[in-house]
């Protein structure tokens, strides 16, 4: 495999420490990669590690578009049949083309891999301080890249099944082979995690988009769950576990979930909001990751009446008829999808200057005949589909999710539902309208069985195309209950695997054995 040496942070930081050098000085005396990382004071530590952040999103249509596109595999958001020659019918087929969807493999691939070299340079290499209050404070600051290296590692697993174990610069050479999950699990993630919980602090170093100790408890609940399930199926040891790590941050975190209306997560004036545990900040005005929430999730027909202009969105993704009609009428529906809009196929008239005047069509009578998912309308830039790019958060880990990955784990653990469990799951309730709107919320006699299918549901309704659902699907095993449709002529079901193509690229440099069925 080629080595993956992708070190865009620091490679910046040595260019300008570099530059100043007088051109006739001999090679040697130009300061090493390893000796600009020893040297770095606090400050430029906090920049280097801040740069990890642009390693894990990848560019415009780096993190937050190609994780959102394999979604489409699962129950919540579908694609554009109209499309012509749309690649993402691969998806909703469940038959992952190598060929067609190359760019959504290589992206998070060298995403992650970016992520995870450049997190081992700054863990490797940095010499802590051997006065113990600036030694901490270092700290503080490497637990975010011991967090990144293992959240990278979470989803290349998942979505890739073995890939290489690199943890050190020489680990990578031209034959090194794909390590299997489980060492991956137990070499990479878990340890990178616990230590991540013993560094990071309390309070982020950068409001919700840095993370936090509770950020990496959580994620480690998430992994422990995960590892429960399919593939390696450790079942109740390791409930136990994801139950243990996110109750402790249940009973000791500083969030404030009941504080925020949930429309007001996705709020540019408000995406600050301290529910946020770890997510993706963006910016598209200051080209600081902006995000691909603007015109991918606008309608083909969309007519801006305010502007009076044509905004003819991308239509990237649309809502499954299937799971907006399921979902109940709370707040969160009210926020998350747009079911009527001005469209260019509803002319009803012209105006003076002899213009079209478009009248309001609803998803029923549109030319998709899907709702639209207007999560992620607010945000400036994307808004009213001005903008391919937009501003925004992409949330990775919230209060919501260790509640939900609590009321789960401890259900399968002991078989039985707690007081505790309940309540996390009638906080998510209360907060989209149950009671008020008259919707029952979980009741007090729940059985085991239809608590871990009220919890279910109750993910896909508050984590509604958050880019969660597939990897809930495949740890459960439930892909085929969700989607009968496509699975009997599914490449998964004949594969006998959830897995996604490993790059061109990479089976191309190093002779390795795709996936199978790739």
């Amino acid at each position: 495999m080629k080595k993956l040496t992708y070190f865009t942070a620091l490679a910046g930081s040595l260019l300008f420490a570099t530059s100043c050098v007088d051109l006739d000085q001999e090679p040697q005396s130009f300061i090493t990669e390893e000796d600009y990382i020893a040297k770095m004071d606090q400050a430029a530590l906090e920049n280097a590690v801040s740069a990890l952040y642009n390693d894990l999103w990848y560019g415009n249509y780096g993190f937050n578009c190609r994780i959102q596109r394999i979604q489409v595999c699962a129950d919540e958001i579908t694609y554009r049949a109209a499309k012509a020659g749309n690649a993402l019918a691969y998806y909703e087929e469940l038959r992952p083309n190598i060929t067609a969807l190359n760019d959504d493999y290589a992206q998070t691939w060298e995403g992650f891999y970016s992520t995870i070299n450049n997190a081992n340079k700054l863990i490797n290499k940095t010499v802590m301080p051997e006065e113990a209050a600036a030694a901490d404070e270092y700290k503080r600051v490497l637990g975010e890249a011991y967090f990144l290296r293992a959240l990278s590692y979470f989803y290349l697993v998942r979505m890739y099944g073995d890939v290489p174990l690199i943890m050190q610069e020489t680990d990578a050479s031209n034959n090194m082979p794909r390590t299997s999950v489980e060492e991956i699990y137990s070499t990479a993630i878990i340890p990178s995690l616990q230590r991540a919980i013993e560094w990071l602090p309390e309070e982020p170093r950068n409001s919700g988009s840095t993370p936090t100790k509770w950020a990496a408890e959580t994620c480690l609940a998430d992994v422990y769950i995960t590892m429960a399930g399919w593939p390696l199926n450790k079942g109740q040891e390791y409930y136990e576990l994801a139950a243990s790590a996110a109750k402790d941050v249940l009973d000791n975190n500083q969030y404030h979930q009941q504080e925020v209306n949930y429309e007001d997560l996705w709020k540019e004036s408000n995406k600050t909001s301290t529910e946020f545990m770890f997510c993706l900040f963006h910016s598209q005005a200051n080209k600081v990751m902006p995000s691909n929430y603007g015109k991918s999730y606008y309608p083909a027909d969309y007519y801006n009446n305010e502007t009076k202009t044509v905004r003819n969105g991308w239509a990237d993704y649309y809502a499954r008829k299937e799971a907006f009609l399921n979902y109940p009428d709370d707040k969160r529906k009210d926020w998350n999808f747009m079911t009527e809009w001005y469209s260019t196929s509803n002319q009803v008239g012209t105006d003076e200057n002899n213009k079209p005047i478009y009248g309001i069509v609803q998803w029923q009578n549109s030319p998709d005949g899907l709702p639209c998912i207007s999560k992620y309308y607010d945000y400036d830039q994307g808004q009213a589909g001005q903008n391919a790019q937009a501003n925004g958060v992409t949330s990775i880990y919230r209060l919501a999710d260790t509640k939900l990955i609590y009321a789960e784990a401890s259900t399968r653990a002991s078989g039985t539902v707690n007081g505790q469990a309940i309540q996390a799951v009638r906080e998510l309730q209360e907060r989209a309208g149950y009671s008020e709107r008259g919707i029952a919320e979980v009741p007090d006699n729940v059985s085991a069985e239809e608590f871990l299918n009220i919890v279910s549901n109750e993910r896909s309704y508050e984590f509604y195309a958050e880019m969660r659902r597939w990897f809930e699907l495949v740890r459960l095993e439930m892909v085929d209950d969700k989607r009968p449709e496509s699975w009997d002529g599914s490449l998964f079901k004949a594969n006998n695997h959830y897995y996604f193509p490993i790059p061109y690229n990479q089976i191309m440099l190093t002779g390795w054995t795709n996936n199978p069925g790739y």
